[in-house]
């Protein structure tokens, strides 16, 4: 496989969450030229929160791409100049109102490489202590809930998780720490 050149880079959309660029690349293999629409985000981390008995915290919240609630775990978009591991603590107290001492990086992945260019983080926080209520803002409102543990094939056996990145956080889990 070769990698394609990217002959020329313009930005179309700023759309707030993501910018919208367009991609003009050249085929290493016939060299034609083909466009490609590439959305610009920032990185994502994903959060599993476990309690000293083995609870994982999740939030349940409005998604609009869907139209409907999600039980997903606590994350979201790691800000210009922050590090990964403080995006992790601030929006796991922001969406829960828990902290934890005990971090640890499970993985990485690309979200969607055919349109996106920004990365998910997930990391675990262990033996998590609730210090206050969700810090909601915005547009986010969020319900904190809680399965054990040993529940998370079920949920996404019985579809109660749908969303992708929640999923591979659960694998990441799995891989690493059972």
């Amino acid at each position: 496989m070769k990698k394609w050149i990217v002959e020329n880079k313009e930005k179309l959309h700023d759309l707030k969450i993501f910018d919208l660029y367009k991609y003009r690349l050249k085929s290493p293999y016939d060299e034609k030229n083909f466009n490609f629409y590439v959305f610009d985000s920032s990185n994502w981390i994903n959060i599993i929160p476990i309690t000293t008995d083995n609870r994982v915290i999740f939030v349940k919240q409005y998604r609009a791409g869907t139209d409907q609630i999600t039980l997903e775990l606590p994350g979201g978009m790691i800000d210009k100049g922050e590090q990964v591991l403080s995006a992790a603590r601030r929006e796991l107290f922001e969406e829960t109102g828990y902290k934890s001492k005990k971090w640890e990086k499970l993985g990485v992945v690309h979200p969607n490489p055919a349109i996106m260019n920004n990365s998910c983080f997930t990391y675990l926080a262990r033996d998590i202590e609730q210090i206050s209520l969700p810090q909601n803002s915005g547009s986010e409102y969020t319900k904190v809930v809680s399965h054990h543990v040993d529940e998370l094939d079920e949920l996404v056996e019985k579809k109660k998780i749908t969303h992708s990145l929640v999923i591979n956080a659960i694998y990441w889990y799995k891989m690493n720490c059972k």
